[in-house]
């Protein structure tokens, strides 16, 4: 086997001598809005960021360390989190700029964009992954290329209780309906009805955990027909119906 050049060998003296890995974590944390996470190949939680700990409800990181996503998080976020590390630990490759659902500051749910990157040994074998998380609002300021894609999000998310149809939110983002739902599909990695759906779920749950307004008002309130139809999409997302969401989640009484 040939002998690495010495700069290399001096990069990996180098990091051998490395005591404290974590310490390479401590500059994430001065980034205004960014969270990180560290996970094993079995997606047990082996570092996190001090401000996703507090955003989920816990007083410190020793709570969660070693505990799977379920043990942790609602069962609808932890299948989605699950599943894409799955993909990053079984393919090596990382997977980037994916829009999901995490917590805000407030301790609400919102939209994330996530990147995750596998983590190897010195055989090369993937053994667990490292991940950034970024306040969706923080990032599309930040991406000039999102343009008229994060103008028809905004649209979105400021109509959640609205009836939305393509072609409106094409014309307010000057985009052709077919442009638009390329350039959302290839930047989000969803339909823009997937990401309303999402959206009014997603609304539909903060108001399910602190509030105590009625099913059927909470229905209304976020653009569905009827209480029925808001139960049956909201149970297809979250594996639960809003009652019972209500009662896991918040303690409420449901209505």
């Amino acid at each position: 086997m040939q002998e690495p050049p010495p700069y290399l060998k001096l990069r990996d003296e180098f990091f051998r001598a490395t005591v404290e890995s974590r310490q390479w974590l401590q500059p994430f944390e001065s980034i205004p809005g960014l969270l990180y996470f560290v996970k094993d190949a079995q997606s047990r939680l082996m570092a996190i960021s001090p401000g996703s700990v507090a955003r989920m409800g816990f007083a410190s990181e020793e709570e969660i360390i070693g505990r799977s996503v379920h043990d942790y998080l609602p069962a609808d976020l932890a299948d989605k989190y699950i599943a894409d590390d799955q993909w990053v630990l079984k393919n090596g490759k990382p997977l980037l700029n994916v829009l999901e659902i995490f917590f805000n500051a407030q301790g609400l749910r919102d939209w994330m964009v996530t990147n995750k990157y596998p983590l190897k040994n010195r055989l090369g074998e993937v053994i667990g992954l490292i991940g950034t998380m970024h306040g969706f609002e923080a990032r599309r300021k930040q991406l000039a290329h999102l343009g008229p894609v994060g103008k028809a999000a905004d649209f979105i998310r400021e109509n959640l209780g609205n009836s939305m149809s393509l072609a409106a939110i094409a014309r307010y983002a000057a985009l052709s309906e077919r442009q638009l739902q390329r350039l959302f599909k290839s930047i989000f990695g969803m339909t823009i009805q997937e990401f309303i759906i999402q959206s009014r779920i997603q609304g539909a749950i903060r108001e399910l955990t602190h509030s105590d307004r009625a099913l059927s008002d909470i229905a209304f309130k976020f653009g569905f027909s009827d209480q029925s139809a808001f139960s049956n999409r909201f149970r297809k997302i979250t594996g639960l119906t809003p009652r019972a969401y209500r009662l896991r989640y918040s303690g409420g009484t449901g209505s």
